[in-house]
């Protein structure tokens, strides 16, 4: 019998799917044959057992050992999973199959986002303390969808808005926060008892013990919106919005996706 409780309302299960957008990979092939793999390094192996016993269906963890540009004899751990019926709910989630990292989105059903982003924090992300001894945690993503969804999250937790542009070395986005806001990001994101890889929660504790020098000055970067902007920015082009208002894409678009789900919201109501 086929389990009833997999959900991505399910917190482990938003997880699982966010690590599987940045580390995992779904393969298809004819005859309705295909797998889906997740391959972390040795040392992160205790993840991917944790995995094993949450998916309901069949899967296997093994080792392999190769050559990378980093070492002659790295050691690697693999989950597959064959069961087509998870396979499945991968695709029904919005997961691609083949070369992903422009394509992934976030879920196309109900989640619970902490978890779904936590999952790509352990996958494309780090955090910890800098240099110059402040806490930092960022998320390095090709897909803009993902980059939005993630900026709307840290405007949620924050309360400030948040702007980035694909860099041009590798046409990425490398989303990091600093400091005070960092911490709230790690608190909200990593709390008590939560799936997680170990070394990201020793540095979560980092983090979270960080405390502001008093002679550390606070500067408030927020750029808030106006009535005549959010009018401005439905009413006219993106390029339009750019130019006029002097915001990036990334902030108009951020901006068009609250007004949306707004709207949304009151229409429910």
């Amino acid at each position: 019998m086929e389990p009833t409780n997999i959900s991505l309302e399910v917190p482990h299960f938003a997880y699982l799917f966010g690590f599987i957008q940045t580390d995992g990979h779904l393969y298809n092939s004819t005859r309705n044959r295909g797998r889906l793999s997740i391959e972390v390094s040795k040392k992160d192996e205790d993840i991917l057992w944790a995995f094993k016993s949450l998916i309901p269906f069949n899967s296997s963890v093994t080792e392999r050992v190769r050559t990378t540009n980093f070492s002659s004899n790295h050691t690697s751990v693999v989950l597959k999973v064959y069961d087509k019926r998870f396979r499945d709910y991968l695709e029904l989630w919005g997961l691609p199959s083949g070369s992903k990292s422009e394509l992934i989105k976030p879920p196309s059903c109900s989640f619970s986002k902490v978890d779904y982003v936590r999952g790509l924090i352990d996958g494309d992300g780090s955090l910890g303390l800098t240099s110059k001894g402040f806490p930092f945690l960022s998320l390095v993503t090709s897909s803009s969808h993902i980059a939005v969804e993630y900026l709307e999250l840290i405007s949620q937790i924050t309360g400030k808005v948040k702007t980035v542009n694909r860099n041009t070395r590798d046409r990425v986005y490398n989303i990091v926060v600093y400091k005070e806001d960092a911490q709230l990001l790690a608190k909200n994101l990593y709390y008590d008892d939560c799936l997680a890889l170990p070394r990201k929660l020793t540095k979560v504790s980092e983090v979270l013990s960080w405390c502001r020098p008093s002679d550390m000055k606070r500067v408030n970067n927020r750029k808030p919106w106006t009535s005549e902007e959010d009018h401005f920015i439905t009413t006219h082009s993106l390029e339009s919005s750019m130019k006029v208002l002097s915001r990036s894409r990334n902030s108009v678009e951020l901006r068009l996706w609250r007004l949306n789900k707004l709207s949304k919201q009151l229409v429910t109501n």
